[in-house]
C-alpha cells in the first residue's frame, strides 16, 4: 500500500527508484540477534523505540537521514515498509539492527495479500503496518487470513484508528474513516491472541473507546502519533480522565504477567509513535513528554512507553 509522506505534508507517491537501486540487495534476512548493537551506554540517554516512522520513498537518503538522527537521539525506528521497497529496507536492517526494524505495509484488500504476508514473513519481517485505507471494516471476515498469518507468527500488527487524510481532493475516493474505528481492534484481539494489536493515533477522536478496548485486552496497545497532541496541548491532563484506571484492578488480570512486568499505571498501554516526517520526530518526542508532565505520568511508565514495552515486544537488549 502507498502511503502520502510525510504524513502531515501530504506528499503524493512518486518512484524515486534509482536512487534506491544501489541498496537492492535480494538477500534473506538473516534473523541477527535484535539486541545487537543496541546496548546502552551509561553517557547515553534511554533509547526510544518509535514504532510509526514511514519510509519516505522520495528520499533516496532516507536511510542515512535517519540514522543520523538515530545517533542524535538514541533512536531504533519501526519502519513501515512499502511492499515494493521491502529489499531496500531489510538491507538496511541488517546492516543497522539497532536502529531499523522492518514492518511490512500492505493493503488488506489486494488479492495477493496472504502471498506478500508469507513473503514478508520469510525475509524476516516483525509485522505489518500501517493498515489503513480499507474497502471493509477491519473486522470484516475476508480479512481473517491476513490476521491468521499474523497470529501465527506472532506478530505486532499496526492499525490506522479515526480519522483518516484525504489524499486527493478533486477525485472520488472509496476511503471513510468508520471502517477504521478502534472497535473494530477487540473483535481482532480476542479472535488472534498471540497479535499484538496496536492501533495509531489512539482512535482519534474515539480516545474513551480506544482506551477501554486497550483496558481489558493486554494485547492491544495505542500511540499518540498525528494531531492529537497538538490539538490537546491545552487540555493534556483530558489523559488522566481517559486512561483513568491507574492502580485499580479495573483492567485485565493477564496484564500483570509477572510481578516485575507490571506496571499499575493505565498509561503502560502506550507507547510511542511519531508519525511524521524524520525532522518532526524530536518535536513528537517533546509532546509526549509535555503529556506525561500533565498526567503526572510515573517514571518507570515513561521510560516503558518511550521505549522499554516495544523493546520487549520485539526482543531488544535495552529500551529502558
Amino acid at each position: 500500500m502507498s502511503h502520502p509522506l510525510p504524513r502531515r505534508r501530504f506528499l503524493t507517491h512518486a518512484g524515486a527508484a534509482a536512487g534506491w537501486s544501489a541498496l537492492l540487495q535480494g538477500t534473506p534476512y538473516n534473523a541477527l540477534p535484535l539486541g545487537h548493537g543496541v546496548s546502552a551506554s551509561p553517557e547515553m540517554p534511554d533509547r526510544i523505540v518509535d514504532m510509526h516512522v514511514h519510509f519516505d520513498e522520495k528520499n533516496p537518503n532516507f536511510i542515512a537521514d535517519l540514522r543520523k538522527l538515530s545517533d542524535r537521539l538514541h533512536l531504533t525506528a519501526c519502519v513501515l515498509t512499502p511492499f515494493s521497497y521491502r529489499k531496500v529496507v531489510l538491507d538496511a536492517a541488517k546492516q543497522y539492527p539497532a536502529e531499523i526494524i522492518p514492518f511490512g505495509s500492505v493493503d488488506l484488500d489486494a488479492p495477493d495479500v496472504v502471498k506478500q504476508v508469507e513473503e514478508l514473513h520469510a525475509m524476516g519481517y516483525r509485522g505489518l503496518g500501517e493498515l489503513e485505507f480499507v474497502k471493509k471494516p477491519y473486522n470484516d471476515p475476508s480479512y481473517f487470513p491476513v490476521y491468521e498469518l499474523a497470529n501465527r507468527y506472532g506478530w505486532i500488527v499496526l492499525f490506522h484508528t479515526g480519522i483518516v487524510l484525504r489524499r486527493k481532493f478533486d477525485e472520488p475516493e472509496d476511503v471513510a474513516s468508520g471502517r477504521m474505528r478502534p472497535i473494530y481492534l477487540e473483535e481482532i484481539a480476542r479472535r488472534f491472541p498471540k497479535i499484538t494489536v496496536l492501533g495509531a493515533h489512539c482512535g482519534n477522536p474515539e480516545y474513551e473507546w480506544a482506551a477501554e478496548i486497550a483496558r481489558w485486552n493486554p494485547n492491544v496497545f495505542f500511540d499518540l502519533s498525528g494531531s492529537t497532541l497538538t490539538k490537546m496541548q491545552a487540555r493534556l491532563a483530558d489523559f488522566q480522565r481517559i486512561f483513568w484506571w491507574s492502580n485499580t484492578d479495573w483492567q485485565s488480570p493477564e496484564w500483570k504477567v509477572k510481578p516485575a512486568d507490571s506496571d499499575p499505571s493505565a498509561f503502560a498501554k502506550i507507547v510511542f509513535g511519531s508519525d511524521t516526517g524524520l525532522g518532526e520526530i524530536e518535536s513528537v518526542v517533546k509532546q509526549y513528554h509535555a503529556m506525561f508532565d500533565a498526567c503526572a505520568v510515573p517514571q518507570h511508565t515513561r521510560k516503558m512507553i518511550m521505549g522499554g514495552t516495544l523493546a520487549k515486544m520485539l526482543g531488544l537488549s535495552d529500551g529502558h
